[in-house]
Formats: structure tokens, C-alpha cells, sequence
């Protein structure tokens, strides 16, 4: 079975890295070397901490984070099962606060293993979004060509998808 596997690209967590850095060495400078160490260096330690924890945990993080397979998709985000392709509907992109996600629609066979909190569906029919969406912040792909891709991949039979996903892997579509 021929699928496509998608991983966190580590050079986008090191954006992260260095702009959180910017802020951690300085304030653990000023710790250790004042005298009075005020509020403000130690809040900037724990803020920006956070960030720097993270994009180190991305940079490591090797596990799959999205597969693609002739039957459907699976995305270890969403907590979910397969996603078949016979339950997608449409898929599009949206962005929300330079984060890039591509939103799912399914039909109404499709149902999610966990409910979504009533404010969370509120939020997402606000913004765009649907129930699925998957996000590509920190994968390396090519959100146009994927959205093309999810599209032309939910009306194929089976046999053509693995034809499909060939393509895919070899970068002719």
C-alpha cells in the first residue's frame, strides 16, 4: 500500500527557536548578573521559555505527524481515526494568525471520535474552519498542490488513488 507520510520540518521550529532566544539568553544574563533581579526578567524567562521548549520539542519530534493513504487520511493532531475519503466533502485552506491549516469538509456520515466543545464549533464557523483541520504550521509542504491534491484524491476510485499518490510522492502533480 503506497501512502504519503508527512513530518515536522525542524527548520521552521527554528524560527521559533531564535526569536525565543532572543529573549531567554538575555534574561538569564540579567538573572545571574544583577543584583535585583526584577519582575520583568523572570516573566520573559517563563514566557518565552515556552517557545523555546517547544521548537526544541518540534526539532526532535520525528514522529509522523499526517498520512495519506488510498483509503484516507490520518493526522495525529486531530485525535481521530481515519478520515475516509468517501466522508470528504471539500478541502481548503485557511490562515489564522500566520498559522496555515487546511479545513476539512465532511459529510454528515462522517463521525468525529470526540465532540467538540459548543464554543469551539462556535469559533470555527466564525473564522471558516470546519470540525477537521489539518495543521501544516510546521510541515514542509506545498499547501496549493496538497489542497489540489485532497480534491482530485476524494472523487478517485480506489485503484486510481494509488496511482495518485505515486504521482504525488514524484512531485508530478
Amino acid at each position: 500500500m503506497k501512502e504519503i507520510r508527512l513530518y515536522k520540518s525542524p527548520i521552521k521550529s527554528l524560527r521559533l527557536l531564535l526569536m525565543s532566544s532572543l529573549f531567554v539568553i538575555p534574561s538569564i544574563w540579567f538573572i545571574i548578573n544583577e543584583k535585583e533581579t526584577k519582575f520583568i526578567f523572570w516573566f520573559c524567562l517563563c514566557f518565552f521559555g515556552i517557545g523555546f521548549l517547544i521548537s526544541v520539542f518540534n526539532i526532535l519530534d520525528r514522529r509522523v505527524q499526517i498520512i495519506i493513504t488510498e483509503v484516507g487520511i490520518w493526522d495525529r493532531s486531530i485525535n481521530q481515526e481515519l478520515i475516509k475519503w468517501e466522508f470528504i466533502q471539500n478541502a481548503y485552506d485557511i490562515e489564522i494568525h500566520k498559522q496555515v491549516f487546511i479545513s476539512i469538509k465532511t459529510d454528515e456520515r462522517f463521525v468525529m471520535k470526540k465532540k467538540l466543545y459548543k464554543w469551539a464549533n462556535n469559533l470555527n464557523q466564525k473564522i471558516g474552519a470546519q470540525k477537521i483541520n489539518l495543521n501544516l504550521t510546521y510541515i514542509k509542504v506545498d499547501l496549493e498542490k496538497m489542497i489540489t491534491f485532497i480534491n482530485i484524491m476524494k472523487t478517485e476510485k480506489i485503484e486510481e488513488r494509488e496511482k495518485l499518490i505515486g504521482l504525488y510522492r514524484n512531485r508530478i502533480i
